[in-house]
């Protein structure tokens, strides 16, 4: 089971690598806001774990199961970034790193309950 730092990273990885699959360890600590000595030491525990793959010298790219796992937290962190734009006024930047922050943070149980209340709004 993947602790809660070690999804806020997978899930960083997932959202650089939507567009082109891999991704510069410097992004990801720009995109969470940490230094690149957490992002190599957390690289580090991911690669061990298989849910990444980096060779030296490379950018990080997702295995299968690294993929799996951050879809899991994919789902609900957009529909969360929506709740806060669109009923609590967030502004999209802020929704946006708002939402990876609670879908890596929450454990499965609180997060699916947050998401279907977020969706009850909706309606």
């Amino acid at each position: 089971m993947l602790t809660k730092s070690q999804k806020k990273y997978l899930f960083a990885i997932y959202l650089l690598g939507q567009d082109g699959g891999s991704v510069k360890s410097t992004s990801v600590s720009d995109f969470l806001n940490v230094s690149k000595a957490s992002t190599v030491k957390m690289t580090q525990k991911l690669i061990e774990e298989q849910y990444i793959i980096k060779e030296p010298y490379r950018e990080i790219r997702l295995t299968q199961k690294g993929i799996r796992e951050a879809n899991k937290l994919f789902t609900p962190s957009v529909i969360l970034q929506n709740f806060l734009i669109a009923t609590v006024g967030v502004p999209s930047d802020k929704a946006r790193e708002a939402s990876v922050i609670i879908a890596s943070e929450l454990d499965e149980e609180t997060l699916d309950k947050l998401v279907k209340y977020s969706l009850s709004l909706a309606k």
